[in-house]
């Protein structure tokens, strides 16, 4: 009887100890982004919308390494170069990895978060122009010194760039939002007012669940 005492009380003391080594826990997550533009991008782009995902390691209770991808759309502004009407749009997405430093267990938890990623930004150009133009935006990942035949001027341009990112969210149950500033390094681009880098800063408000 004694012996079996024993060896329950053994048992009480390990399970806790079993649970605490258990490997780190994996959630996912989906949802719905705002992306507002700053900066140059905003003087080129309008607010646009975005849908992605996470994985979450939770490396413990309360640090974890957190996996995005976002992939948003976001119009652009009538800007016309002169003389020269031109109609843009943008599609960004992105893939980062951000460590993850929440509040301890509850219902209801703040978290920060810090990372880099890769950024792509893709730009879309049409123009009813016709004749030789000339175009420079290095927003538009196109700067031409001289003029070119605007049929060249139509199509779509882009720039794979690293980036970091830092933010705050929190979660309530299985439902998350969260906010993140973006910024990524761009090409640079000789203008008629000096050299200019086409950075991009994005800062998207992300609603969703994790499961």
């Amino acid at each position: 009887m004694r012996f079996v005492a024993l060896a329950f009380a053994v048992l009480l003391a390990v399970v806790p100890v079993a649970r605490a080594q258990d490997p780190p826990r994996v959630t996912a997550g989906v949802g719905g982004a705002i992306v507002a533009p700053l900066s140059g991008t905003a003087d080129n782009f309008s607010i646009g919308y975005g849908i992605g995902g996470n994985a979450t390691w939770h490396i413990t209770g309360q640090v974890g390494l957190q996996f995005d991808y976002l992939y948003a759309g976001l119009g652009g502004k009538d800007m016309p170069q002169g003389a020269v009407p031109v109609d843009s749009s943008l599609r960004l997405q992105y893939g980062t990895a951000a460590f993850v430093f929440q509040a301890p267990p509850g219902p209801f938890r703040l978290y920060l978060l810090a990372g880099g990623g890769i950024y792509h930004r893709s730009v879309s150009l049409k123009t009813s122009a016709t004749g030789s133009v000339s175009v420079c935006n290095p927003w538009w990942f196109v700067c031409n010194a001289q003029p070119v035949p605007a049929s060249s001027v139509a199509g779509s341009n882009s720039s794979t760039d690293f980036g970091v990112n830092v933010g705050a969210g929190f979660t309530a149950g299985k439902f998350f939002a969260e906010v993140r500033y973006h910024y990524m390094f761009g090409p640079s681009y000789s203008t008629p007012s000096g050299t200019q880098k086409a950075t991009g800063k994005f800062l998207p408000l992300t609603i969703g669940a994790r499961f």
